[in-house]
Order: structure tokens, then C-alpha cells, then sequence
């Protein structure tokens, strides 16, 4: 450890190093990939917690085909549903 310190060489400037266009694309995508990820992860999440809400407090309503697309449906917008859910739990 430490053996390198004491080098005469030069090291290579990388401060104006710049990605490739290829990598720059390829980077683009994966991070909009990720993204959509997250997206369908909350649209999941809020989807069960509207069926789970609808559903009743003890279940006693049943959960049809309908009221899973509905819940799909709306959940494209799972943030509103969030602030929803966080506002109902308080009253």
C-alpha cells in the first residue's frame, strides 16, 4: 500500500472526460427503464391498497375482474392515491 505514491510518472487528466455517444444513449435508456420500473412498481402497490380498501374491513366484499381493472386503472396516477391514502388514515 502506498508504493504508488511516490511515482515520477504522470497521471492522465480524465477531469474533461466525456462520455461516449453510445454510452450517453445507452445511459438515457437504462435510466428511463429504471424509471418506468419504479412507475409500475407504485402502480402495483397502490393497485392492492385500493383493492385491499375496497374490499372492506374484515373482506367482506369480494374482489371481481371489474374492480381489478379499475384498480389498475386508477393507479396510473399512484402518487394522487398516495397523498389519498396518507389523508384517509388520518381521519
Amino acid at each position: 500500500m502506498g508504493q504508488n505514491l511516490s511515482l515520477s510518472e504522470k497521471f492522465a487528466d480524465t477531469t474533461d472526460a466525456t462520455l461516449a455517444p453510445w454510452d450517453a444513449q445507452a445511459d438515457i435508456i437504462l435510466a428511463i427503464l429504471w424509471g418506468c420500473s419504479l412507475y409500475a412498481i407504485g402502480m402495483i402497490w397502490c393497485a392492492v391498497g385500493l383493492l385491499r380498501r375496497w374490499s372492506g374491513p374484515h373482506h367482506e366484499r369480494d374482489v371481481s375482474l371489474v374492480s381489478v381493472l379499475a384498480a389498475f386503472l386508477l393507479s396510473s396516477g399512484w402518487p394522487v392515491i398516495l397523498v389519498y391514502f396518507a389523508m384517509a388514515d388520518r381521519a
